[in-house]
This record gives C-alpha cells, sequence and structure tokens, in this order.
C-alpha cells in the first residue's frame, strides 16, 4: 500500500459515518442466503468420481469448509436472539425464524409435495398439521420442520414467495380468531385460528403479500374440509 492509500484510510476511519443496516435489509438478506441454501439442499449435486492424492488433497477443503463456517456463524449468531420463555410470542417466533434462516435447519423434510411433508410428522409431534398446496397461488412449499417453542414440539411448514420464506407454525387449538396483524424487528407476522389449529405465519415478505397468503391459505384450509 503507498503512502496516499495509507493517508487515505487513515481519512476514511477518521471522518468516515457509519450507520446500522435496517432489520428488514438484514431480514432480507438472511432470507436470501436461506432460500439458496435450501434450494441447493433440495438439488443433489451429481456424484463425480474423487481421486484420492492423500491428506495434502483433502486438507485445503476442508479448511476451506471449517474457515467459512466459523465466518458465517460468527456474523449470523449475534444476530439471533435465544428462544426466551419470558418474551413475548412475537419475539419467540421470530428469533425461531431468524435462526433458522441463518444457522439452520429451514427444512427437515425438503419437498414442494404437500403428501411428503404431512406423513413426516408422524411420530415426531402428537398431533397431524394441515398441510396445503400453494404454488398455484404464488407460494410453493419449501418443505417442513419441527421446531421447539417454549418447550413444545412444534411444526414448522416453510413456503416461499419471491425468494422470501414465510414460515407458519401449526399447532392445535379449539378458539377461532380473525387474522391479527403484527411486525417486530421488521418481520411481519400474522395469527389466527380455526377452530381446530392455530396458525402463526412470519416473514420478511410485505404486508400486503403476507395478507394475501393468509387469505390463499384460508381459502384452501376451508376448500379442503
Amino acid at each position: 500500500m503507498s503512502l496516499d492509500d495509507q493517508e487515505l484510510s487513515a481519512q476514511i476511519r477518521r471522518h468516515a459515518t457509519r450507520h446500522r443496516a435496517p432489520d428488514s435489509l438484514r431480514a432480507g438478506i438472511r432470507t436470501q442466503i436461506a432460500v439458496a441454501e435450501a434450494g441447493r439442499a433440495a438439488t443433489p449435486a451429481p456424484v463425480r468420481p474423487a481421486r484420492r492424492t492423500g491428506l495434502v488433497w483433502r486438507w485445503p477443503s476442508a479448511a476451506l469448509s471449517f474457515a467459512s463456517g466459523l465466518a458465517f456463524a460468527l456474523l449470523v449468531l449475534p444476530l439471533v436472539p435465544r428462544l426466551g420463555l419470558g418474551e413475548p410470542m412475537e419475539a419467540t417466533l421470530v428469533a425461531g425464524h431468524v435462526r433458522a434462516l441463518g444457522v439452520g435447519p429451514l427444512t427437515e423434510v425438503v419437498s414442494t409435495d404437500r403428501h411428503t411433508v404431512k406423513p413426516w410428522f408422524q411420530g415426531r409431534i402428537d398431533y397431524a398439521p394441515p398441510v396445503l398446496d400453494l404454488a398455484a397461488d404464488g407460494f410453493p412449499l419449501l418443505g417442513g420442520r419441527v421446531e421447539q417453542l417454549r418447550g413444545e414440539r412444534v411444526a414448522t411448514l416453510a413456503y416461499t414467495s419471491n425468494r422470501h420464506v414465510i414460515d407458519l407454525y401449526v399447532w392445535p387449538s379449539e378458539t377461532r380468531s380473525a387474522p391479527v396483524p403484527g411486525v417486530h424487528k421488521g418481520f411481519n407476522l400474522r395469527h389466527w385460528a380455526d377452530g381446530s389449529m392455530q396458525y402463526w405465519a412470519v416473514s420478511d415478505v410485505e404486508r400486503a403479500e403476507m395478507d394475501r397468503f393468509v387469505r390463499q391459505w384460508q381459502e384452501r384450509a376451508a376448500a379442503a374440509r
């Protein structure tokens, strides 16, 4: 680095201002990373024969993977709040959504077929969550996972909308309620119940798109009864 470059760098460090990225931008970046990773998991790479050339061949790849994973964890983990029992439900669900986007797993069963995802929950939770196909409505199913939510195992469905992820948490409830909107740290939430299950949707999609997702889900669920 030349002297001029050093002076310029010093001036930048001394006088430049720093701005914290808004929660919505950070959420969008985490979502894009998670969708890309899930897409690669859903499409297995072709198996190619490997040549064994000893420890020298394996060490650079292992070191690079370890360094990449460590760097990613150091960047993402500070952004992931813990699932605390004393915090509001909105904060708990957003924490689970962020954790799944950042360090995973986003899906434990990866499939766009609801007939694959729904049976996967058998034996993993003590109820049968509805799993709907919303691909024709612009919300393809990505898969599902079981989330530990305040000590309970909860079915979580992952849908996509233009490369955004919508997590839908589902567990039994005998109450009925219309969708209630909410916002937490830049994420939009919707909560409703249909007399059999209650639902919490969490995503960084726009409010109108979240409302459209809820409407399509309710219409499909009513038609399936």
